[in-house]
Parts: C-alpha cells; sequence; structure tokens
C-alpha cells in the first residue's frame, strides 16, 4: 500500500484541510450524519445536478413500466441513498468492530471457513449496491481470516490523495490488490499454499482491452466484465456472490451463496449471466441503492455476446 512518502509536499499540504474535515465528520455520530446527508441529497440532487441526465436516462431504461411520478421519486431516493453512502464511507475507518458487525453483517458465512478449510480459494462477485465499502469487513465473520488471505481487487483513483485514502480505507481489515497485479499476487499465494479469497466490484463498465460477456440485465443487453470469470477459471476457484439487503439507513445484510464450484467446467459467460441475473433480482428489491449516476450502458468497441 502506498505510504505518505508517495504524496508530494506540496499535496499534502493543499489537502490537509480535506482530511481534517473527513476526520471531523467521522466523529460525529450516525444520527447526525444522516441530516448532513439529506442536505448533501438535496445539493447533489437540485444545486449541482450531479449526473442526473445520467440517473434519469438510466432509471428510465430500466423501469419503463413505472409512471414518470415514481421514476423521480426512485432518483430522489438514489440521491439519498449516494449521500448516505459518502457519510458511511468517512465513518468506516473509525467505526469499532462491534459497532460495524451491528450495521454490516454476513450470512452463510461457514460456506466460505469450509471451503477455504477443505483447500479451495474463492472468488466473490460484488457489485456497487448498498455500502460496497464496508462489505470489505466480510473477513471479520470469518473463523479462517486469521490464517487465509482476505482480499479485494481495486481501480487506482486518477488524483493521487483520494487514491491514497481510499486505499487506507480499503485495506483495514483485507489486502487490497491492483487490478494489473491480481492474477500474479492469487498465483504466488497459491504456489505458498496460502488460501486466499478475493472480491471483485464486477458491474463496473469494461475497459476495451478486457474479456467482456455481453448479458441480460435490466432488460437490456449489457457489456460484463468477463476478466473475473476467466480469472477464477484459470485457478478452477470456488466463485460466490453477495446478495446484499438493506435493512434500514446504514443496516445492511450480505447472504454469501456459490454461483460456480467449478468454473472451469462452465460454458463461458454462464457464470457472468447468472451474476448480472442475480444483480438484477437484488436491485429490484431495493432500486435506490445501486449506483445509477455510473454509465453502466456505454458499449465498449468489441464486445462478446452470450
Amino acid at each position: 500500500m502506498a505510504g505518505p512518502s508517495s504524496l508530494s509536499l506540496p499535496l499534502r499540504i493543499a489537502f490537509l484541510p480535506v482530511g481534517l474535515l473527513l476526520r471531523l465528520l467521522a466523529l460525529l455520530p450516525f444520527p447526525a450524519l444522516y441530516v448532513l446527508s439529506d442536505g448533501i441529497a438535496f445539493l447533489a440532487r437540485d444545486i449541482v445536478r450531479y449526473r442526473r441526465r445520467v440517473v434519469a436516462a438510466n432509471i428510465d431504461s430500466c423501469f419503463p413500466d413505472l409512471g414518470a411520478a415514481e421514476r423521480r421519486r426512485m432518483a430522489r431516493r438514489f440521491y439519498r441513498h449516494l449521500a448516505d453512502y459518502f457519510v458511511e464511507t468517512v465513518k468506516f475507518p473509525f467505526m469499532s468492530r462491534r459497532v460495524l458487525m451491528r450495521r454490516m453483517r454476513f450470512e452463510n458465512t461457514e460456506i466460505i471457513d469450509s471451503t477455504l478449510e477443505s483447500g479451495r480459494d474463492i472468488v466473490i462477485y460484488t457489485s456497487h449496491f448498498g455500502n460496497w465499502e464496508w462489505i470489505t469487513s466480510m473477513g471479520l465473520w470469518c473463523e479462517t481470516s486469521s490464517t487465509a488471505r482476505f482480499s479485494h481487487v481495486y481501480r487506482p483513483l486518477r488524483q493521487p490523495w483520494f487514491d491514497r485514502w481510499f486505499l487506507r480505507l480499503r485495506s483495514r481489515y483485507n489486502t487490497s490488490i491492483p487490478m494489473k497485479e491480481v492474477f500474479r499476487r492469487l498465483l504466488t499465494w497459491r504456489r505458498d499454499d496460502v488460501r486466499w479469497i478475493c472480491g471483485f466490484l464486477s458491474d463496473q463498465k469494461p475497459s476495451h482491452s478486457g474479456r467482456v460477456f455481453t448479458v441480460p440485465f435490466m432488460g437490456r443487453d449489457t457489456p460484463f466484465i468477463g476478466g473475473t470469470e476467466e480469472l477464477a477459471s484459470k485457478l478452477d476457484a470456488v466463485i460466490m456472490y453477495f446478495d446484499t439487503r438493506v435493512e434500514g439507513r446504514g443496516r445492511y445484510v450480505s447472504a454469501i451463496r456459490v454461483l460456480s464450484d467449478h468454473p472451469r467446467s462452465e460454458y463461458p459467460g454462464d457464470i457472468t449471466k447468472r451474476y448480472a441475473a442475480s444483480l438484477e433480482e437484488q436491485i429490484r428489491r431495493t432500486p435506490e441503492a445501486y449506483l445509477w449516476s455510473h454509465n453502466r450502458w456505454r458499449l465498449p468497441k468489441k464486445s462478446k455476446k452470450k
């Protein structure tokens, strides 16, 4: 993980007020944070108008059967949840384990423990749903967290200060692996006979150079990152999924279930298709908890239809 020396002194000084402000915000209790969140939601939606066209276009195309008024209400609820995600993420580094485990719960973690104890490694599909930063605390619920490597893949941010801030935050309870290094790192752990579990945010827009599967999602043919399935197949890792429910503001439950025991035996794209179907079911339960401000449906130049 990048240390303080990776940032230039002028940049560290320039962002010092930002760091202090985030620390002060994190000291607020949750009720006060959610009052602040309501204000942030209003500013983002009605003053800054943050990606309003993208949000409206995504919701309109995915929920054509809803009336215009209901789609507008859904968009308003999305901005409230996005603001909640922001304040919850600021709070995350300063939450005690007890508080975090009360607010971010996991079900069926015995599946993870039994799989790792049997000598198999695990790839987990996650998504931009609920609070995807809190998901990295999953190891707190597993008995094998002291013997196995709990990790996730991250894409470095362009802005160095925020890249360092998020990297520290996401590495609090597990190992952050840069996307370009993930296969080599997982292979090294396996050669060293170290069991691992690695999470992938696989609903991001695929890059032009990576493997892509185009599958049905929210009523549209949608390109999905194919590298997650491809990597799991090469390593023959068990593939699991976090099925997350929102039980209130700052209260999430993720049920862990298996998508594929032996990905090498699957037809290419089938696992990605099941992931997309699982994510769609999750979104339709609580649509405002998905990241509608992301332009998911901007097609890359090359895509492989399934």
